[in-house]
C-alpha cells in the first residue's frame, strides 16, 4: 500500500550537488552559446558579402512551407529509406530536445516563481506520460543514428562521400542517446523516494529502456544504492553535460550547421515559378560599365541566399542520385558544385568529385582568397556547366531548398557573356538564333513551311482568336516535329478551335540562349515575342513545345508578359485532354498497343504536369499505359536534350538519351508517348543508336490521339 501512494516525480540533480552541478551546466551552456552565436554571425557575416536578393515577400506561404518542410519532413520523407531514418532522429532529438527544455523551465522558471510544490512540472500523470513518450522518441533516435552509421560506413551508396566530421557528428549524438539511457538506468536502479525504490513502483515501468536497463544493473550488483553505481552515475551525467554544451558549441562549425541553416533556408527559398530563371539585375546598365559582372565567376558574385545555400548543404547526395549527366558518367555532380564552394566559402580543404583534397594556395597560387578566386577553370571545369541539362532534378530531390540549376547558369553566363568560352556547337545555336531567331540556322522565311495544304490561319490575317498556336522553333524546323505541329493542327480544326498561328511573326522564345547563359539574346527574344503578342487578342496559348511553354508561362512575366493575366498559357497535353473532356474530340479507334510516356522535364517537374497527358492516352480505347519502374512523373529522367544539349555532343561516357531509353523500355512497350519536340529529337536518335528503330515507335500524344479520332495513321506519323 505505501508503494501505491508514492506519487511520480522526477527530482532532477539525483546523486548530483545541486550547487556544482548547478553551476556546471549554467556556465556550460553560456560558454557553449557563446561559441555558437560566433560561429552563426560569423557565417551570416559571410553570406552579407553576396550580392542582394529579395526573398522576404509573401511571409505567410513562407512559414507554411517552412513548416511543412522541417517539421513535416516533407522533401526527406520523398527518399523513402534516408527519409525514415533521417525522421526516426529528427523527431528523436526534438523529443529530447524539448523534455531538455522541460526541465530546465521547471528547474529555472516555475519553481523560484512559484515554489518547490507549486512549480513542479514532472510529477504525476505528467511525468509518466514524459517518460513513456522520451522512451520511446529516444529509442527511436539511437535506432536512426545506428542505421544512419551502418549506412554510411558499411553499405554506403555511391551518393555518399565520408569526411572525418561525419563520425564525429554521428558518434557524438550516439554517445547522447545512449549515454542518457545509461543514465536513467542508473537512477532508476537505485534511487529511492521516502526510503522506497523507484525501481519498485508501477510508474517507473512506463521508462521502459531505462527500466530495462536498471534491471540489468540490478541483476550485476549496480542497483540498491551501490558504490560503484553511485560513482559511475554523476561521471556519466556531467560527461553527458560536457557532451551537449559540444554539440551546441559545434553547430556552426560542423555538419551539425544543417540542423540551424537547412530550415533557414528553406524559408527562404525562391517563390517564383519553378521554371523561371533569375534576370540579371539591370542587365543593361551592367553592360554599360567598364566591368560588366554578368553571371557568377567568383563567390563574392553570388547573393546572400545563394551563399547560404552552401552552408545548408548536408551533402545527402540526393541531387547526384537523380542527375542524368552524372548518370552518364560526365564530371557534373550537382552535389560537388555546391559543397567545393562550400568548402571555399568556409576556408575548408577542397573535396573534388574524384576523391582529391586540395587547399586553397594549391589551386591557385598563394595570394588569392576565397573571395576573389576565379571559380572556372579550378574549382569548377567548364564540362561540369555544360553537362548539365537543366532538368531540375536535383532542384526537386533536394531537401534543403538548394537552387543546383541558378547556380549552373549563372556560371553559364560569365562563360558566354564575358569570357567568351563556349563549345561549338553552343555558338552555332546563339547565332542561330540570333540572326535567324532559330536554334536550327535556317532561314525565318520557312518557319511556316510545315502548314503547307493544311489551311492554316495566320493571326495577323484575322487578329483575334481564341487560341494561338504557338508553334516553337522544333516543330517549325525538324522534320520529325514538324509531323506532330500538322497533328495538333488536324486535332484543332476537329475540334472546331477558333486558332490561328503567327507563321513568320513567330520567333524563338529564347529559352536555348538562356539556359546556355546568354541572358541577353533571351531578354531580345523575349521583348520581341512579348511585344508581338501583344499586337493581337486571344484567351489562350498553347504550345506542342514544353520549353516553348515554360518561357511564355513562366519566364515572359518577368519582362512584361502577361500570362495569367491576359490569357492562360496550356501545354497542348493539357489542352487536347481538356478538348476530349468536353466532348469536343472524341477517341473512337481502338490502338492496341503497350505504350509507355516520358514526362519531359519542363511539363513535369518544373510545372508539375503529370495526370493530363496520361488522362489523355488512357482515354484512347485499347492503349495500355504502362510506365517506366522508379523513373517516372516527378522522378522520371531527363531525356538529355535540356540546358541547350540537344545540340551538343555526350560528356559522359554513356548518352543521357539511351540511358533513359533503357529505363523506358524496362516494361517492354511497344511504343514511346513523348510530349515535347525535344525529346522527340533525343529518342529518335536514342532508337537508331540502340537498334531499337524498328521495334519501337516514337511517337507524339497529339499523333496518338490523332489516329484514334481520324481512324487513319501513316507510317511517318507512327514514327517508324
Amino acid at each position: 500500500m505505501e508503494q501505491e501512494q508514492i506519487i511520480a516525480i522526477r527530482e532532477i540533480y539525483w546523486n548530483i550537488d545541486h550547487t556544482i552541478g548547478a553551476t556546471f551546466l549554467y556556465l556550460t551552456v553560456l560558454i557553449t552559446t557563446a561559441v555558437m552565436a560566433w560561429g552563426i554571425l560569423r557565417d551570416i557575416a559571410r553570406w552579407r558579402r553576396g550580392r542582394p536578393a529579395n526573398r522576404i515577400g509573401n511571409p505567410i506561404t513562407r512559414l507554411l512551407e517552412f513548416t511543412r518542410q522541417s517539421l513535416g519532413q516533407k522533401k526527406v520523407l520523398r527518399d523513402r529509406r534516408a527519409g525514415v531514418m533521417h525522421a526516426l532522429i529528427f523527431f528523436g532529438f526534438l523529443t529530447l530536445f524539448i523534455g531538455t527544455d522541460i526541465i530546465a523551465v521547471e528547474e529555472d522558471f516555475t519553481i523560484p516563481l512559484m515554489g518547490e510544490q507549486a512549480g513542479k512540472i514532472l510529477v504525476g500523470d505528467f511525468y509518466k506520460a514524459y517518460e513513456f513518450i522520451l522512451d520511446t522518441l529516444g529509442l527511436a533516435f539511437v535506432a536512426g543514428l545506428l542505421w544512419a552509421t551502418w549506412r554510411r560506413y558499411r553499405t554506403k551508396p555511391d551518393r555518399l562521400d565520408n569526411r572525418r566530421t561525419d563520425s564525429w557528428v554521428l558518434g557524438v549524438l550516439l554517445f547522447l542517446g545512449i549515454g542518457g539511457f545509461l543514465i536513467e538506468g542508473l537512477r532508476i536502479a537505485n534511487q529511492t523516494i521516502g526510503g522506497v525504490p523507484v525501481y519498485e513502483q508501477e510508474w517507473a515501468k512506463l521508462a521502459y529502456v531505462g527500466f530495462a536497463l536498471a534491471t540489468i544493473f540490478r541483476a550485476i550488483g549496480l542497483g540498491d544504492g551501490s558504490p560503484v553505481a553511485l560513482a559511475i552515475h554523476p561521471v556519466l551525467w556531467y560527461t553527458h553535460a560536457a557532451a551537449t554544451g559540444l554539440f551546441m558549441a559545434s553547430l556552426p562549425f560542423s555538419k551539425f550547421r544543417h540542423i540551424i541553416y537547412t530550415p533557414l533556408n528553406t524559408l527562404f527559398r525562391d517563390l517564383q515559378p519553378k521554371g523561371a530563371l533569375d534576370p540579371i539585375p539591370n542587365l543593361e546598365a551592367e553592360i554599360e560599365k567598364d566591368e560588366p559582372r554578368l553571371g557568377v565567376t567568383t563567390l563574392a558574385d553570388l547573393t546572400w541566399k545563394r551563399r547560404m545555400d552552401l552552408d545548408a548543404c548536408m551533402r545527402c547526395g540526393r541531387c547526384q542520385s537523380v542527375c542524368p549527366a552524372h548518370a552518364s558518367g560526365a564530371l557534373l555532380s550537382p552535389k560537388y558544385i555546391i559543397t567545393k564552394l562550400a568548402d571555399l566559402q568556409r576556408g575548408d580543404p577542397i573535396h573534388f568529385k574524384d576523391g582529391t583534397v586540395r587547399k586553397l594556395a594549391e589551386l591557385n597560387g598563394n595570394g588569392v582568397t576565397a573571395e576573389t578566386m576565379p571559380l572556372i577553370g579550378t574549382l569548377i571545369e567548364p564540362e561540369e556547366l555544360w553537362a548539365c541539362t537543366t532538368c531540375n532534378a536535383c532542384v526537386h530531390e533536394c531537401p534543403a531548398m538548394i537552387e543546383h540549376v541558378d547556380d549552373i547558369v549563372d556560371m553559364r553566363r560569365h562563360l558566354t557573356m564575358i569570357a567568351s568560352e563556349v563549345p561549338q556547337g553552343v555558338k552555332r545555336v546563339l547565332e542561330g538564333i540570333e540572326r535567324q531567331s532559330n536554334p536550327w540556322r535556317l532561314p525565318a522565311r520557312e518557319r511556316s513551311a510545315w502548314t503547307e495544304g493544311l489551311d492554316v490561319p495566320v493571326l495577323a490575317e484575322k487578329e483575334q482568336v481564341e487560341v494561338l498556336y504557338w508553334v516553337g522553333c522544333a516543330p517549325s524546323y525538324d522534320e520529325r516535329s514538324r509531323k506532330v505541329a500538322r497533328a495538333m493542327v488536324q486535332l484543332l480544326q476537329q475540334a472546331g478551335v477558333d486558332f490561328a498561328i503567327l507563321g513568320e511573326e513567330e520567333c524563338c522564345t529564347g529559352d536555348p540562349a538562356r539556359r546556355m547563359g546568354e541572358e541577353m539574346l533571351f531578354q531580345a527574344q523575349a521583348q520581341q515575342a512579348i511585344e508581338t503578342m501583344h499586337q493581337y487578342k486571344f484567351r489562350t496559348v498553347v504550345t506542342t513545345c514544353a520549353h516553348c511553354f515554360n518561357s511564355i508561362k513562366n519566364e515572359y512575366p518577368q519582362f512584361g508578359g502577361r500570362a495569367g493575366i491576359d490569357y492562360e498559357v496550356v501545354h497542348h497535353t493539357e489542352f487536347l485532354a481538356r478538348l476530349v473532356r468536353e466532348g469536343k474530340l472524341k477517341p473512337a479507334k481502338a490502338v492496341r498497343e503497350r505504350v509507355v510516356y516520358h514526362d519531359p522535364c519542363y511539363i513535369g517537374r518544373y510545372n508539375d504536369i503529370y495526370d493530363d497527358p496520361r488522362s489523355l492516352l488512357s482515354s484512347i480505347p485499347g492503349l495500355e499505359l504502362v510506365e517506366a519502374p522508379e523513373r517516372n512523373r516527378e522522378r522520371a529522367m531527363c531525356c538529355g536534350g535540356g540546358g541547350g544539349n540537344v545540340w551538343l555532343e555526350r560528356w559522359g561516357e554513356r548518352n543521357v538519351n539511351v540511358i533513359r531509353l533503357e529505363q523506358l523500355v524496362a516494361p517492354q512497350p511497344q511504343t514511346l508517348a513523348v510530349a515535347c519536340p525535344f525529346c522527340m529529337v533525343m529518342f529518335e536518335d536514342a532508337a537508331k543508336n540502340t537498334g531499337r528503330a524498328e521495334t519501337l515507335q516514337r511517337r507524339d500524344v497529339a499523333e496518338m490521339l490523332l489516329e484514334s479520332v481520324s481512324g487513319t495513321a501513316s507510317g511517318d506519323e507512327r514514327g517508324m
